[in-house]
């Protein structure tokens, strides 16, 4: 993909697996917000607003979150893949396995675990 796109390793890295993966991260955590304000136009309780303040508190944690990740691993890619790189290889020492199964774990299994639990919270809230 990068080759098509004349982007090199490191760019595409960057952009797929931070930026991209980080955004869509995000957007899955404010997804329990817009199911909570769709749910109070069409019934408001009190319920609903309490639901709501809960909802505008985790969707600013993924905000928030999803800014440092921008701020840590700033532009220039090179500079912000070998930031990564070595992020990845301090936890992989630290959890006595290889790098490559830290990034797996961060970037495949967390990943899918955590946005299929954002969808799953929205679709609960929208059935309220």
């Amino acid at each position: 993909m990068g080759k098509s796109l004349g982007l090199s390793y490191k760019q595409i890295s960057v952009i797929f697996n931070l930026y991209l993966q980080g955004g869509l991260l995000a957007l899955s955590g404010m997804m329990s917000l817009v199911t909570t304000v769709w749910n109070l136009a069409e019934h408001t309780s009190c319920i609903g607003w309490f639901v709501m303040l809960l909802s505008l508190f985790y969707a600013s944690i993924y905000v928030v979150g999803f800014v440092g990740l921008l701020q840590h691993y700033h532009l220039p890619m090179n500079y912000a893949f070998d930031l990564c790189v070595n992020d990845l290889e301090r936890v992989a020492y630290k959890w006595h396995i290889s790098y490559h199964a830290v990034n797996l774990v961060i970037f495949i299994l967390w990943w899918i675990t955590i946005v299929a639990m954002n969808l799953f919270v929205s679709y609960c809230i929208y059935n309220l």
